[in-house]
């Protein structure tokens, strides 16, 4: 595949991230557009670049409000960037801050545009809890008929309070959380709860160090709420504890030990797709709240255009963009669909897995990330957990401990990759790699310089 323009090749001239909010907590009133328009700013700031020279506006999100339907020209008109300029939104689960990426890149390789902005936004805290049915039922089918009758709502059969974050992260062929699907990837390769702690344990440590050196903060905008100033990922700085004492992961008991049924129902569901049976006394649950990442809010943002436009324009280029690959698998495995986008990321760019200096593998959870890892050492017959032990994966933390803001993560992710290859004087390559709902995964390569 070719991913330059008749031989311009396509850059990352600028990037900016908020810090990544729990839930509930410091960004919680801030709404997604409202994210978009302060990374916007920032990166305009930063690079220097005029608004009039941006030509398209591409936005990965995944709850696209009725509040700003098409996030993406809410943001740019709100930000004066040009009216002309074309704006997009792009939903595709956790992977739409790539893909919006790809989109923006397939633009300007076709020569639809030569600059475009490149967002990543969510707000999981503003997403709904709605009435579904309501407007199905006579009672409820207007806002003042539901004021009328609002005490008779809890009385009415076909019409049901839904929290659009439980349902969004329910596949609705395997009808399996995101949760269950992580045990059903755990428990067909075998980890243990073990391993997937001593796997979070690291990238907690990892993002906290990181975080103490200093190595996020070229890339971060402290953002200020009612709540105060918010400058370093939030979840991590609640979590000290874990960091100090690894032994309270150990602690933390798995999520279908405090459901009813337990383990053994779990695999009365999905044993066909496990691959085994349940063993009595022996089979027990793996996947924990803490080797899990915690429900976000949060934004980022890059600048993609050409070496050459860049150069015109005075940018300075951070990265080439060498190429990226897509690939799916049954949503039930949903996590390992990264081991099989990175492999296609490789055969798209021609490259090798040792070509990559370094990995970043989107950590939705330990069992989804090492289970990945553990795909392309037993699948694809490269040592990839030789490099995780070697260092190469995540060095700098990941977002099981840096939170994981849905659409915003993809290009958080690519963040983490710029980092590294500034400091990383001896990688030419780096590879992100992220897993979706639905089973899509989406893989990023990037070049130095």
């Amino acid at each position: 595949m070719k991913f330059d323009r008749n031989g311009d090749k396509l850059v990352i001239a600028g990037a900016v991230r908020t810090p990544i909010g729990q839930a509930g907590k410091s960004l919680a009133k801030i709404q997604p557009y409202e994210l978009g328009g302060i990374v916007t700013q920032e990166l305009l700031k930063r690079t220097g670049i005029p608004k009039d020279k941006i030509e398209c506006v591409v936005a990965g999100e995944i709850n696209q409000s009725s509040k700003a339907p098409n996030v993406a020209r809410v943001v740019s008109v709100k930000n004066e960037i040009p009216l002309k300029s074309a704006a997009v939104t792009i939903a595709n689960n956790c992977v739409s801050g790539f893909e919006a990426i790809n989109e923006a890149a397939r633009r300007i390789l076709l020569g639809e545009c030569d600059t475009a902005l490149v967002l990543g936004i969510e707000s999981m805290s503003n997403m709904p809890i709605y009435l579904d049915g309501a407007k199905h039922n006579s009672k409820t089918a207007t806002v003042q008929k539901l004021k009328t009758n609002w005490n008779e709502v809890p009385q009415l059969e076909d019409v049901k309070p839904v929290d659009s974050v439980e349902e969004g992260l329910t596949d609705p062929v395997r009808d399996a959380i995101m949760f269950e699907t992580a045990e059903v990837v755990s428990q067909k390769l075998g980890l243990s709860k073990k391993s997937l702690d001593n796997f979070a344990h690291g990238s907690y440590r990892k993002t906290y160090d990181a975080i103490q050196a200093g190595k996020y903060k070229p890339y971060l905008i402290p953002v200020s709420s009612e709540k105060g100033s918010l400058e370093n990922d939030e979840f991590i700085m609640s979590k000290t504890g874990f960091v100090e004492k690894p032994e309270r992961f150990e602690k933390a008991k798995p999520i279908y030990e405090m459901i009813e049924g337990g383990i053994k129902e779990f695999y009365k569901k999905y044993g066909k797709h496990i691959g085994k049976e349940y063993e009595e006394g022996k089979t027990t649950g793996t996947v924990s709240l803490f080797n899990s990442c915690p429900q976000s809010d949060g934004a980022g943002a890059l600048l993609l255009t050409t070496e050459s436009k860049a150069k015109e324009l005075g940018l300075k280029p951070l990265a080439y963009v060498q190429g990226w690959g897509n690939y799916g698998v049954d949503p039930v495995y949903m996590g390992l669909g990264i081991a099989y986008a990175m492999k296609q990321a490789l055969e798209n760019t021609g490259l090798s897995w040792d070509d990559i200096g370094f990995y970043e593998i989107h950590e939705a959870f330990a069992a989804t990330a090492l289970g990945s890892i553990m795909v392309v050492t037993d699948e694809f017959n490269y040592n990839l957990m030789a490099r995780y032990d070697k260092g190469d994966i995540n060095r700098n933390g990941g977002t099981l401990a840096m939170g994981h803001p849905l659409g915003a993560t993809g290009i958080r992710i690519a963040i983490n990759q710029l980092l590294e290859l500034e400091h990383e004087k001896n990688s030419t390559y780096s590879m992100g790699a992220i897993c979706a709902g639905g089973g899509v995964g989406g893989a990023l390569i990037l070049k130095r310089v």
